[in-house]
């Protein structure tokens, strides 16, 4: 071997080249089919997961930096928003809250704080459940056998177990209750101070809402706002003031806060965001409105801080300012309101605050309150409007779908019906389930698929939340085959008739429903005096045949005369082959009127 130093020095070469080829593996590069080492790529590999785990570890890193700082400025905002609300302060959302505000096609129950309240075996839920289905399919043994138990529930357990057998899914809960007292105990700091949750009559309520939640029930938060006996007492300088001095109350010596007042705002809205932190998905402002009998007490008020607003313009920055400040608590907004107010307008003659168009831009539901027992002679045509259940719940609805029309975002509408007996009324009739669903049956038939049922007693009928069979055949108006016709069954002819007639009486009211969104100002007054302005008198007209170009526009072929007058100048317009235009506008036809422009008569 010495003398053959190369040959060893060759066999060591030898050895090493075949472990280097038996370490290694070959493979085909599919771009090229070139030969590559595995080992190589295996390195690059090795290099790569180390230069991605580092990347990772960095990521991580970043991350916890940017949630710790995120922390530090949530603590911060808290801070401040400590200082700025003072004794209205309640904290935001968890940073960690993911949730989404939740639609749902609500079929609810008014609930007292003292009924939410009481204790609920699960057992007797069920048990409520299976009499109601009992009762429904006629299953004459199962109910009687079931019966004799069904005094032992209370009525919590039975609102419960109807909302497991029937359609019903939303509960609409007392908060804060028509004395202006709290359901449960609150951790703001003016509640408190006002005494207003020194009797909770629910002990625990985010257990209540986990409950909720394990049955599928939509929880809304009743809040009264503005009758307020426990607020106005403790604090009687933002309650509505005498003249004379000291607090006004009404007939019943009730003291009321004062709608104007941003003090009471703030409270009402805190009481608002501490109950979405509770669990509440929509916040339902009641009595949001001015005393009634507003003729008696206006000239002997004062409403510090009016600033000569009228009150409907509270009522309208009050909802403005809600929404705004719930905006970052992901939730609904509904406001109840009286049922006269889909006919009438402007607030007036009840001037308590109310006005569809002002209130409805800043809040996702309306609910009108439509009992039909709330209602004198005469109205809609009868003479005993609670004997007429389905026919008022139509006329006032169709008034309020016209309403809703005239706003660019216009919320849902969402009704309270009558689920009790008005005994007081002379000629009542008893409602009964039957009752119950032709108030249902007059929304659906309008395209109105929501409904909340008030009793004061929170008693209620569990076979009334059972879907007839004309009900089940009803199709909503926007599929049906008869698209000439709008969501209250209007034709562009009849529309066209109806605004015209309005022009010729100066129906301003009527003229604004039925003219399109982007050719009117939304200002009522704004609007009447620009129709003033043109100085034209409309003598007579004649609607003619139409032709509906789709189901959303149509022409309309119609005569008619105007007369104007300027100066010592008659102008006239007359046409006896003219064609206007309509269009569909949330459902709802309008009239696209054209220029009219009169020539002097010779």
């Amino acid at each position: 071997m010495k003398k053959y130093p190369f040959i060893s020095t060759l066999i060591v070469l030898l050895l090493a080249l075949s472990l280097l080829i038996t370490g290694c593996q070959a493979t085909k590069d599919p771009s090229g089919g070139k030969v590559v080492q595995a080992d190589t790529i295996d390195g690059e590999n090795d290099e790569q997961n180390e230069d991605s785990k580092d990347k990772e570890e960095m990521t991580e890193e970043q991350k916890r930096a940017e949630q710790e700082k995120k922390i530090a400025e949530r603590t911060a905002l808290e801070e401040q928003r400590k200082k700025d609300l003072g004794d209205f302060y309640v904290p935001l959302l968890p940073l960690d809250d993911d949730s989404e505000i939740e639609k749902v096609e609500a079929k609810g129950l008014f609930v007292t704080g003292n009924v939410a309240g009481m204790p609920v075996d699960k057992a007797n839920v069920e048990m409520y459940a299976e009499y109601t289905k009992a009762l429904h399919e006629k299953n004459n043994a199962k109910a009687n056998e079931l019966k004799p138990q069904m005094d032992k529930l209370n009525k919590f357990e039975k609102i419960l177990g109807i909302a497991v057998a029937t359609e019903i899914n939303t509960l609409v809960i007392d908060v804060k209750d028509d004395n202006g007292l709290m359901t449960y105990k609150s951790n703001i700091a003016m509640v408190e101070q006002v005494e207003a949750d020194k009797n909770p009559r629910i002990k625990d309520v985010k257990a209540l809402m986990e409950l909720l939640k394990e049955y599928n029930i939509y929880p809304i938060a009743r809040i009264v706002a503005f009758k307020d006996k426990n607020f106005a007492s403790h604090r009687t300088d933002h309650a509505i003031q005498l003249k004379a001095g000291g607090v006004w109350r009404d007939n019943k010596g009730v003291a009321w806060v004062n709608p104007y007042d941003k003090f009471v705002w703030n409270y009402n809205i805190a009481i608002a965001k501490e109950a979405v932190l509770n669990g509440f998905k929509e916040i339902q402002f009641d009595y949001i409105r001015f005393p009634d009998n507003a003729k008696k007490y206006n000239p002997i008020t004062d409403f510090p801080g009016r600033d000569g607003r009228a009150k409907d313009e509270a009522i309208e920055d009050f909802l403005e300012y809600a929404k705004q400040e719930l905006e970052s608590y992901k939730v609904n907004l509904a406001a109840d309101v009286f049922g006269v107010i889909t006919k009438s307008w402007d607030d007036k003659p009840e001037d308590i605050g109310q006005t569809w168009r002002k209130m409805g831009k800043s809040i996702d539901y309306m609910c009108p309150m439509i009992y039909p027992s709330h209602y004198s002679t005469g109205w809609y045509g009868y003479q005993v409007p609670d004997q007429e259940p389905y026919g008022v719940l139509a006329g006032a609805l169709k008034e309020a779908i016209e309403r809703n029309a005239s706003l660019e975002n216009p919320p849902a509408i969402r009704p309270w019906i009558q689920g009790f007996t008005a005994s007081w009324i002379k000629g009542y009739i008893k409602y009964n389930p039957k009752e119950v669903r032709e108030q249902i049956l007059a929304g659906k038939e309008l395209g109105i698929n929501e409904y909340l049922v008030w009793n004061a007693s929170n008693v209620y009928d569990p076979l009334a939340y059972f879907p007839t069979e004309v009900e089940n055949n009803v199709i909503a108006p926007d599929k049906r085959q008869d698209k000439e016709k709008d969501l209250i069954g209007r034709t562009p002819d009849s529309v066209l008739k109806d605004y015209l007639s309005a022009e010729k009486n100066k129906s301003y009211s009527k003229l604004y429903l039925l003219t399109p969104i982007e050719d009117r100002v939304f200002n009522f007054e704004e609007f009447r005096t620009s129709i003033e302005s043109l100085n034209l008198k409309l003598v007579k007209f004649d609607v003619k045949d139409y032709t509906l170009i789709d189901e959303n526009n149509a022409e309309i072929k119609l005569s008619y005369e105007y007369s104007q007058k300027i100066e010592e100048k008659e102008l006239k317009a007359i046409n006896e082959d003219d064609t206007w235009k309509v269009k569909k506008e949330n459902g709802i036809w309008k009239v696209i009127r054209p220029e009219i422009k009169p020539v002097e008569v010779q």
